[in-house]
């Protein structure tokens, strides 16, 4: 197995812990907002769509009673008073516990703290 290099990060190191956190559904972001608040840590988030659907209000827009721009936001506009919070567009195809990074199409990051917070899917 070949050992992954951080080459791609686009990410200066801050010097405090970097969390990457997989997955911007409600898990991921409110763990990214709570991190974000203390300040303590680097916080990137990744997600395979730029934006966040609140999927318990998507019935109404599909019966015209809200607009999609309602329950639709993108994660950069969500974060951009945000110090130390970076998005990247992507989906993570492989992680390196050993090496500590993770790994995309287009390179890889490395991270102190890891968290996998991809949600689930409905069985029909």
């Amino acid at each position: 197995m070949s050992k992954l290099i951080p080459t791609q990060t686009r990410i200066a190191d801050s010097g405090k812990p970097r969390v990457i956190i997989i997955g911007g559904g409600f898990g991921g972001l409110e763990l990214a907002r709570k991190l974000v608040a203390s300040g303590k840590t680097q916080t990137v988030l990744f997600d395979k769509y730029n934006h966040h659907t609140f999927q318990p209000l998507l019935y109404q827009v599909a019966t015209s009673a809200l607009e999609t721009s309602s329950i639709v936001f993108p994660f950069r506009k969500r974060f951009s008073n945000a110090r130390d919070f970076y998005f990247r567009l992507g989906t993570v195809t492989r992680v390196d516990p050993q090496e500590q990074c993770i790994e995309l199409a287009d390179g890889s990051v490395k991270y102190e703290y890891l968290v996998i917070a991809t949600a689930a899917e409905t069985n029909l």
